[in-house]
């Protein structure tokens, strides 16, 4: 960002900072002016008795605790103050309480409206107001109103602070007694759950606050203050974190019914109402959510006709691009949104969300040190934090099998591939080391065992993947070697890839057992339509070290045919075949052979909590396999995995199998178990 857009977004951010400082100063003064004006005199009429003197003990107190719930606490206790007479010690206490609870609104309007660093020094001021509050309450029983209403004042506080585990640690407390609280302390409360990722007591906070008689919540045309829809809004993604989809689907569709398109009040009968526009946009998120991803976007691009600048409303159709798995669009519409809106978080925190899928690592540093910790209430900001972390930390691989009965290949046989990854360096560099352990029982009471470990660099950078790996395979046919691959996807729609291998870790089992060693090198290129289908090609050629020249064509179509928020349907159509220059080896060679096989996944999603979730697949198989002497055969397989997402970039997932083929005229079943785990460390 250069100097003259961070200007622009600092002064956009200072105009509507103390814009909504001015209007809140403006109307305090109001009330202030009107309550110190005195009224005017009015003569009693004919035959009537003469009024009471309106500044009795009673008409007092009512006048100024009217007078601090209508707006001008610090006024009501200013004057209360010199009237010791008529105000006790809980008194004051009580109108201190408003005034905090009127300074904390402030606080908040301001961290919403502010992105300068000073956002939250009004809810410094205010926490610290609450804690002085609470220190001089005396501790006996008929102060204990007053010191709930108190701490309802520091939870308040401490959520607009960001401090979130200490905020719900505080509403915890409260909650064990039977009284209600006051609607915004709910809400502060569901807003600390949310931003540590518990959507299930924020969902419960969010319906309280909802349903609270206590200073209840309501619409308002005041910039930033907290309204009814923004909680509404709020428990709408609580029930989708929680894969509560028919809920928040009734939650959207009772905010439609009450929400007019048209605001009755405006002198403008074609105003659109605003509320009515982030009802259509949260039923287009929706469609999101519950993997409608098309028809969300579509919805989306529908409503950016009638608003075309809405950060909002640009920000949503991004995150559409991701799921799309269109980073490049995404990053086009963040950068959109950012030169429209400089000081917009959600969209910067976008921005730096979509250069990390594409590996503009300084353009994402860039974002986070823009956001430093000035942030800490923010769930946008959260998010890219997360990921930037996990990119930002070492990453470890482990893919590991085991595969029995398949005597022509290994009666059993099992391996675990290893990569540990280091945190990058200078940007765009890891460290990695490789290790891969593997032992066959070939069925003749022989066995053998492959060991090979490595180091290596990645590189990635602008769409770019790239990595070198030095490697040592041990034992009697060990032999040092190396390999690279490369990898470049220039736009959203196509992924091009390359390698070599000086030690193929891929040959058969009974190759390594004759001791026959290859090398290898791979070619593919894939076109992705969208994150529902792409069609790869690839090519891989071997040339091992008993003269043998093998050679791989490979060809796939993915098409997912149901994408619903629980259940997934998607196919793969396999079409390959492979052919080899030497006869009559100690391992399966065939001199020609074709394979077409449809495979098929049924993905249940049961459990989802934020960003973890739980889901169980079954795959099916079936297909032809031909091999040149020995004619066409059928093959199948079936599987079951169950995918456990751990949060942010980690994973697990494991599963056992089992499928038919013929190999050389024989029919072999085989049975298998896998496991394969992702995780930052």
């Amino acid at each position: 960002m250069n100097s003259s857009q961070h200007s622009r977004k600092r002064l956009r951010t200072t105009l509507r900072t103390t814009a909504v400082l001015l209007a809140l100063f403006a109307r305090e003064q109001c009330a202030t002016a009107a309550a110190r004006q005195p009224a005017p005199a009015q003569p009693p009429a004919p035959g009537m008795a003469q009024p009471a003197a309106p500044d009795g003990p009673d008409q007092l107190r009512q006048r100024l605790f009217d007078l601090a719930e209508g707006g001008s606490p610090a006024l009501a206790l200013e004057q209360a103050a010199a009237r010791p007479d008529v105000f006790g010690t809980r008194d004051l206490l009580l109108l201190e309480h408003l005034r905090l609870a009127q300074q904390l609104r402030w606080a908040r309007q301001q961290a919403n409206a502010s992105n300068d660093p000073d956002r939250l020094d009004a809810a410094d001021r205010a926490l610290a107001a609450a804690d002085a509050l609470l220190a001089r309450i005396p501790d006996e029983a008929e102060y204990d109103a007053v010191r709930r209403a108190a701490l309802t004042d520091r939870l308040v506080a401490l959520a607009v602070r960001g401090r979130m585990k200490e905020a719900t640690a505080l509403y915890a407390q409260l909650s064990q007694a039977p009284a209600p609280l006051p609607a915004p302390a709910y809400a502060a409360a569901g807003d600390a759950y949310s931003y540590l990722d518990q959507p299930g007591p924020a969902a419960r906070a969010y319906e309280q606050a909802l349903q609270s008689q206590v200073d209840p919540l309501k619409e308002t045309p005041e910039p930033y203050a907290l309204s009814l829809p923004d909680v509404e809004e709020s428990l709408f993604f609580a029930y989708l974190d929680q894969g509560h989809y028919e809920t928040a689907r009734a939650l959207i569709a009772t905010m439609a019914g009450k929400t007019p398109q048209h605001d009755a009040l405006s002198e403008d009968a074609d105003k659109v109402n605003p509320e009515y526009g982030r009802v259509q946009k949260l039923q287009a998120q929706y469609l999101l959510y519950t993997n409608r991803v098309a028809e969300g976007v579509a919805a989306l691009e529908a409503l950016r006709k009638d608003a075309p600048f809405d950060p909002t409303l640009l920000s949503a159709r991004a995150d559409g691009a991701l799921v799309l798995e269109r980073p490049y669009g995404s990053l086009a519409l963040y950068e959109q949104a950012q030169a429209d809106h400089p000081g917009d978080v959600e969209s910067l925190a976008g921005l730096g969300k979509s250069a990390l899928q594409i590996h503009q690592y300084d353009k994402a540093g860039a974002v986070a040190t823009a956001f430093g910790a000035n942030f800490p209430d923010n769930n946008a900001v959260k998010n890219f934090q997360r990921e930037y972390r996990a990119y930002d930390s070492p990453q470890l691989i482990v893919n590991a099998g085991v595969e029995h009965g398949n005597s022509v290949l290994a009666d059993t046989a099992w391996s675990i591939d290893t990569q540990l990854y280091s945190q990058p360096l200078a940007g765009y560099w890891r460290v990695f080391a490789h290790q891969f352990s593997g032992r066959a029982s070939t069925g003749d009471g022989q066995s053998v065992s492959r060991v090979r470990n490595g180091i290596g660099g990645d590189f990635r950078r602008d769409g770019w993947e790239a990595a070198a790996e030095v490697h040592q395979s041990a034992g009697g046919n060990g032999r040092t070697g190396g390999t690279g691959t490369v990898a470049f996807r220039p736009s959203d729609h196509w992924r091009f890839g390359a390698g070599v291998d000086s030690d193929d870790n891929t040959l058969p089992w009974k190759a390594y057992q004759a001791g026959v060693t290859g090398r290898s090198a791979t070619a593919s290129a894939r076109y992705m339509q969208d994150d529902a289908r792409y069609l790869n090609v690839m090519y891989g050629v071997g040339r091992y070290s008993d003269t043998n020249l093998h050679q791989l064509w490979e060809g796939t179509w993915y098409q997912r045919l149901m994408n619903q928020p629980r259940h997934q349907v998607s196919f793969w159509l396999d079409v390959g075949t492979s052919s080899n220059t030497l006869a009559d080896t100690a391992y399966f060679n065939p001199r020609r052979d074709y394979t077409a096989q449809l495979r098929s996944m049924y993905q249940w999603t049961p459990w989802r909590y934020a960003e973890k979730s739980f889901s169980q697949r079954v795959y099916a198989t079936v297909g032809g396999y031909r091999q040149n002497d020995f004619g066409t055969s059928m093959l199948w397989e079936a599987r079951l995995e169950q995918y456990w997402q751990l949060g942010r970039k980690a994973s697990l997932a494991y599963g056992i199998g089992v499928g038919s083929k013929r190999y050389d005229g024989t029919r072999e079943t085989t049975k298998l178990i896998y496991l394969n785990l992702n995780v930052p460390l």
